[in-house]
């Protein structure tokens, strides 16, 4: 288990909550069954935000001391909006942030530690992964490792090296359709970071080593950002395209192949339920693939936690573990739990994401997790005005490491 560190002071974004007002609670005094919420960007998804409505519904029914409701928030504004709510001591009891934004929760004292609530529960080594100063501050709402997902009636055989990778790519770009796909602007700066870091891990490269220091321009790093920038460059992808874009067009069949994580074949079946799907392991030159997660926490103002965390021991419990695993797609949870067979059947590439366990990572750099948004976006920059302007890549990962090292070092 490796045991992350926080910083000392109150994360940037806490300052910008600050200036803005927004509203939320953290619970009620009332007589009767104690209200507290739930907030999670997955709630406002058409066909997985049913379904984890009808489990809180369940918890609800499940005992008479606690009523949990329901707050949808907008993926693109929910970081923002419940930073500016927490930064009032405000804002939902219970949160499902994303992975980068619990670090900067638990930095900022704006959620409580989940010490006493996990005490015997087997949790799996992505739920460990949030264990800062050797305290609990999350769990895993879901967890999706990355893979190759293909079109099985366009691309009959996957590819298993880079350069069968690129062949197909070329191949199956054609009129109306694409042969790959990933992000390249900068309003997409998260999702560029999740897609070059997959080309960085598969080739055996990190950003930063186990000590916490950056290790952005590393020959391997290096390596991995030049196999992103010759894809980028060879014609078989729809540059600018947003991950909503590209993705829509996967499920009308105009992309043949993209790599993406577990949950996104529930998202494309969603647009066309008849949509072929497969997967396969990345065709990189290792085997190390990203892995991104939301995870659970309490915020740290509620004036029901007692409820919330009766609400988290529920959560992690054999059943509604069970029953969230059936319907995130090829995402994981918190705690270890079998496949059933129905999804093996409706789903087999599923098995696919999950075997990717053993070599997934974090997007997050080792050691530099609160700092990792400024380390990310010059990273991105870098390499983007690299690529629209026919630089250097080298060049322009050396400058990122050097602003990355001042980050680290202040």
């Amino acid at each position: 288990m490796r045991h992350h560190r926080l910083g000392v002071g109150i994360c940037a974004v806490t300052a910008l909550a600050l200036l803005a007002g927004c509203g939320g609670s953290a619970g009620s005094d009332s007589d009767g069954p104690k209200t507290i919420t739930f907030a999670a960007s997955m709630l406002g998804e058409p066909t997985r935000g049913p379904q984890l409505t009808a489990l809180l519904e369940k918890f609800n029914a499940s005992q008479d001391d606690y009523v949990i409701e329901p707050v949808s928030i907008p993926f693109a504004s929910f970081g923002t909006t419940i930073f500016t709510q927490l930064g009032q001591g405000k804002g939902p009891d219970v949160i499902a942030f994303d992975q980068m934004n619990i670090y900067e929760a638990a930095d900022a004292k704006l959620i409580r530690p989940l010490d006493d609530v996990v005490k015997g529960v087997d949790l799996t080594a992505a739920a460990e992964s949030l264990v800062m100063d050797d305290h609990q501050w999350g769990v895993p709402l879901d967890v999706s490792n990355y893979a190759l997902i293909y079109n099985p009636d366009l691309v009959k055989q996957p590819p298993t090296t880079f350069e069968e990778f690129k062949k197909v790519a070329r191949e199956q770009t054609t009129a109306g359709r694409f042969g790959f796909a990933f992000r390249t602007t900068q309003a997409e700066e998260a999702g560029v970071w999740y897609d070059l870091s997959n080309f960085v891990y598969g080739a055996g490269g990190a950003w930063s080593d186990d000590a916490g220091n950056p290790t952005i321009n590393s020959p391997q790093t290096v390596a991995g950002v030049k196999a992103f920038a010759e894809v980028y460059q060879a014609g078989v992808i729809p540059k600018g395209s947003t991950a909503a874009d590209y993705r829509r067009m996967f499920a009308t069949g105009k992309v043949a192949m993209m790599i993406d994580n577990g949950g996104i074949p529930t998202v494309l079946r969603g647009t066309n339920p008849d949509i072929p799907i497969a997967a396969a392991p990345a065709p990189f030159p290792t085997q190390g693939i990203g892995q991104v997660m939301a995870a659970i926490g309490i915020n740290a103002n509620t004036r029901n936690a007692d409820a919330a965390e009766a609400f988290v021991r529920w959560f992690l419990g054999k059943e509604a573990q069970t029953t969230v695993q059936g319907f995130l797609g090829g995402s994981l949870v918190a705690t270890p739990v079998e496949r059933t067979t129905e999804e093996l059947t409706k789903s087999p590439f599923v098995t696919v994401f999950d075997a990717q366990s053993a070599h997934a990572r974090s997007f997050i750099p080792t050691g530099l997790e609160v700092e990792t948004p400024r380390i990310r976006s010059a990273v991105v920059q870098a390499v983007l005005n690299a690529l629209q302007s026919g630089g250097d890549i080298q060049q322009a990962l050396d400058g990122a490491q050097d602003k990355a090292k001042q980050i680290a070092g202040e």
